[in-house]
């Protein structure tokens, strides 16, 4: 499918990041290795592509949109209208919107890959490095045959690092050097972010909870040894304590005892647990979603 999508054209990838205007991932490195060729197969769309390369993206937003006015909803051509008003959209809800369709309601599609790598670059722009985690495995794991799969590996880890999982972050970093390895300018990038490896994983993680205060939000009754306490939950990282604290209390009106884990400044971690074993995590997990949505993930703690 991927190769009836680049027959269209040649477009180098380079051209393509060019056109990446959205403002909640400027200045974010470039999302993909340069040797992925994408192709429009829509003449309006390579137009449209052009125009932006050259500085005229409110001009090729207009294009973008009006042919996908006139495209049938569900047909190639509206999806990959779709997709480029996405990656032509200057504001981060728009852009949000448009590549979120592409991936849910056209996963089929050869540009829902590329769409959740959008989403997860805007996530972790957004200050939401959670999601932006959980939308680059979710690239990996449901389209294993897909070339974005070591840049999705690199922004998986940089969204781990935010979310106080050096070692998370550092294995994908190996996976990306290795998926990425033909790529020298890829890989540098790769390397540039593995030397915080050793000083992340030996430092402690700001705003963390002393061992006392982790144990006093388990249940007395249920909690076992604190030696045996190696995963959490968790639900979502938000970017001020206000809006960490009404999740928390959401998920405490559902009998979920939850905590917030301050790491900076812009970004607060609500977390469930610990627990004594992963299928206590993971039934927690699936809980939190059912209340507050999102894609909640289990963490193994020291």
């Amino acid at each position: 499918m991927k190769a009836d999508r680049r027959a269209g054209g040649q477009t180098d990838r380079t051209t393509r990041n060019v056109v990446a205007t959205i403002a909640l991932v400027a200045g974010l490195l470039p999302a993909c290795p340069p040797a992925r060729l994408p192709a429009q197969n829509n003449p309006v769309v390579r137009s449209a592509v052009q125009l932006a390369s050259e500085g005229r993206g409110d001009s090729a937003y207009r294009m973008v949109n009006a042919e996908l006015a006139r495209s049938r909803p569900g047909d190639s051509v509206y999806v990959e209208a779709l997709f480029w008003r996405g990656r032509l959209a200057t504001y981060g809800d728009s852009a949000e919107r448009d590549l979120r369709r592409v991936a849910i309601e056209h996963s089929a599609s050869p540009w829902a890959d590329d769409a959740l790598l959008q989403l997860s670059q805007l996530a972790l722009a957004a200050g939401n490095p959670a999601s932006a985690y959980q939308l680059a495995a979710r690239l990996r794991s449901d389209y294993p045959g897909s070339d974005l799969k070591p840049p999705a590996a690199l922004w998986a880890a940089r969204a781990a690092f935010e979310i106080g999982q050096p070692r998370a972050a550092c294995a994908s970093l190996d996976t990306a050097a290795a998926e990425g390895g033909s790529d020298i300018e890829f890989v540098n990038r790769v390397t540039y972010y593995r030397s915080r490896c050793f000083m992340a994983m030996t430092a402690p993680v700001p705003g963390a909870a002393a061992p006392d205060t982790v144990r006093q939000t388990a249940s007395v009754t249920d909690s076992p040894p604190s030696s045996e306490l190696h995963y959490e939950v968790q639900v979502a990282a938000a970017a001020t304590a206000t809006a960490a604290q009404d999740l928390v209390d959401l998920l405490g009106r559902s009998g979920l005892r939850a905590r917030v884990v301050r790491v900076s400044s812009s970004v607060h971690r609500v977390r469930l647990g610990p627990f004594a074993t992963q299928a206590a995590a993971d039934n927690a997990a699936r809980a939190a979603a059912r209340v507050a949505g999102g894609e909640p993930f289990v963490v193994r703690v020291p």
